[in-house]
């Protein structure tokens, strides 16, 4: 049987109910999107959140979460984003909550978690001690690999966002080239989606669970298209499909607002 993962990110979730952020009320959509994921006639096999997780810092905001989680009855991890605060992340959703560099075995696959994330700034980073290890996971284990990140490793062609991505990026391509058995590098940041390929390894980026940046655009900018996440089937014989699901309408849309947010 094939491996399906649901991939949601940039959740930007607050501790208030109500939290809205550009327009948008950020649990309300953040819920929809579960909805649409989990109502397939295909059984996920498990949930990546891949960072922005709560936006406001707040214990409420991780707890609510966790809760969310929970109930879905599926395997569920959880990378730091930018706007996250790895602490609270770690003493709220527990042992979803993964490090530096985790790696999870999911029957023929192995998924390796990246915290990319820099304290105090927008961009990402990946330290050698990461790298190493790493490469010391991967030579232990040939088996079809997918990493999951929250910052870009590759240039998205949107010249704003390019400022905020992995600042070593070419360090993990690098990474990629020598070890054929990685699959899949995947990642949020970009509320966008994305899609292209290094050799065999595929490059993957995925909508916000709330609103979505214009794709290549030079500066801040917001698309109207609604929430979504990235669907992906991992195949025991280290192919993949994989395919970006968004709601069809959400009644909310994002306020166009100038300069960031």
């Amino acid at each position: 049987m094939p491996i399906r993962l649901l991939q949601l990110t940039d959740l930007h979730l607050f501790g208030d109910p109500h939290g809205q952020l550009l327009g948008i009320t950020t649990r309300g959509s953040f819920e929809a999107v579960l909805e649409l994921a989990l109502s397939s006639d295909a059984q996920p096999s498990a949930i990546v959140v891949s960072g922005d997780l709560v936006h406001d810092e707040t214990p409420a905001g991780y707890r609510y979460l966790r809760e969310t989680l929970k109930r879905t009855d599926l395997p569920h991890y959880c990378v730091a984003g930018n706007h996250d605060d790895v602490g609270l992340m770690q003493e709220h959703l527990g042992s979803a909550a993964l490090g530096s560099v985790a790696l999870r075995r999911l029957r023929s696959w192995n998924l390796v978690f990246l915290d990319s994330s820099v304290s105090g700034q927008e961009g990402g980073h990946l330290t050698a001690a990461q790298l190493n290890q790493l490469q010391d996971l991967l030579e232990e284990n040939r088996a079809p690999t997918a990493i999951f990140l929250h910052h870009h490793p590759v240039p998205i062609q949107s010249a704003w966002m390019d400022t905020m991505g992995v600042d070593n990026g070419s360090e993990l391509i690098a990474l990629c080239d020598r070890n054929p058995h990685i699959k899949a590098l995947v990642f949020g940041h970009i509320h966008q989606s994305f899609s292209a390929k290094h050799g065999e390894c595929s490059i993957l980026g995925a909508p916000s669970t709330c609103f979505q940046f214009l794709s290549g655009s030079k500066d801040f900018a917001i698309d109207d298209s609604p929430p979504g996440y990235r669907e992906l089937t991992l195949y025991p014989d280290g192919s993949l499909a994989t395919k970006v699901v968004r709601l069809e309408h959400y009644a909310e849309l994002p306020l166009h607002q100038v300069g960031g947010y």
